[in-house]
């Protein structure tokens, strides 16, 4: 695109990019009808992303990369700084090499306040302490100036460039009709290197995938001609796994927890756990994508966790739709049971709760869910080598 003609045009939107997973002032427009290009301010041709409806394969991906795009966030100006009051979500800079600026996600956690100066127009001398939702320095807190934050605009409705593209692609997953609708990272397409950088976008959502399933992974089986009798009817069931969740959590406890948040109605399976280990696995099933998706969204929101009543925070291991993936996954679940595990008679109720952004349990939930994934990566890489020491046994 022609750059002289870009910066006659409007750049109105911010774009999360994950390969830095900074916050960008961009430009996006339809080009032949179906290609979305996201030209970015201040930046050659060359760093343009394209993005093309083959890109997604389900609806969970799609509405991952919608989240990716708001208004332009707001410079506070001096006299505005009374606004940024603990709690207060922001947009803030973090410097690097000269010239480096990037934006992320924070919460102000605390606020030096300093008198302003008025010799001439009145000037903010307050330091600000932040905590970082993401980017280099996320889970730590760190000092700025009122010039580093700006406040962070509400969604009121979708950039009409990108709801036109969302439609699209919304279309054409929807004719796809009979077909898995789960991410396919796999498959090859012309442009390479534009695959790659979706296949970075969604870098995040499978390592949390790939993080806990293991030989250790529970897996539950029914005779096939009894599969085909239960299972009559439900092949769109759709099963979020959920990892680090207290060994005493009942069950009934979590469907009427996730039906208050959600109002869907859900089973939920609790599995057993080794003695040894401190938490257990669960599933969450829904019998509608619809459902399926609310779920997700309530689940996966970056501005709260979920834990129990002893502050254990719950993560999601893997998101599945269709029996055949869940099948694959973990086995087929016995229909109208919450609880595939003998020990499940014996649970307490675990009271649940959620806690949000910007308050202590927040971050401790959010510390606490890191270690749990350092601690799963670490026990596939033991898989791995052991798998490998196998091979070499004569």
């Amino acid at each position: 695109m022609n750059r002289e003609l870009v910066s006659k045009m409007r750049y109105s939107t911010e774009f999360r990019n994950q390969e830095d997973d900074a916050w960008y002032t961009v430009m996006v427009t339809l080009e032949e009808k179906e290609t979305l290009r996201i030209t970015y301010e201040k930046f050659t041709d060359e760093v343009d992303q394209l993005f093309i409806p083959s890109f997604f394969d389900s609806l969970e991906d799609l509405q991952e990369f919608e989240k990716r795009f708001r208004p332009l966030s707001i410079q506070v100006q001096d006299h505005e700084c009374r606004k940024l009051v603990p709690g207060v979500k922001v947009c803030a800079s973090q410097h690097f090499i000269p010239d480096d600026l990037r934006f992320y996600d924070a919460i102000v956690e605390a606020v030096e306040e300093r008198p302003h100066s008025r010799k001439k127009n009145e000037e903010c001398h307050c330091t600000f302490i932040l905590f970082w939702l993401h980017g280099p320095n996320s889970g730590n807190m760190t000092a700025a100036e009122i010039g580093d934050i700006c406040t962070v605009q509400p969604i009121i409705e979708v950039d009409p460039v990108v709801a036109s593209f969302l439609e699209i692609v919304k279309k054409r997953i929807a004719s796809k009709s009979g077909q898995e609708m789960v991410p396919n990272c796999n498959r090859g397409i012309e442009n390479k290197n534009r695959l790659s950088l979706f296949e970075q976008m969604q870098k995040g959502r499978r390592r949390a995938k790939r993080s806990v399933l293991g030989d250790g992974s529970p897996k539950v089986s029914l005779d096939e001609n009894m599969e085909d009798i239960e299972l009559e009817g439900k092949r769109n069931v759709c099963m979020i796994l959920m990892g680090n969740l207290d060994k005493e959590l009942c069950p009934s406890t979590a469907v009427e927890f996730l039906c208050k948040h959600t109002q869907v109605s859900t089973s939920v399976f609790i599995f057993s756990s080794l003695s040894s280990e401190i938490y257990t696995r669960g599933a969450i099933m829904s019998q509608t994508e619809q459902d399926f998706q609310k779920l997700c969204d309530f689940l996966t929101n970056p501005n709260h966790i979920i834990t129990s009543s002893t502050g254990r925070p719950w993560t999601v291991i893997e998101k599945q739709v269709g029996l055949k993936n869940i099948k694959a996954s973990i086995g087929i679940l016995v229909p109208g049971s919450e609880d595939v595990s003998q020990e499940g008679k014996n649970r307490t109720s675990n009271n649940l709760k959620v806690v949000y952004s910007g308050t202590h349990e927040f971050k401790r939930a959010s510390a606490m869910r890191e270690l749990f994934l350092e601690f799963s990566d670490h026990q596939i890489r033991l898989h791995m080598k052991l798998a490998l020491l196998e091979g070499e046994c004569v």
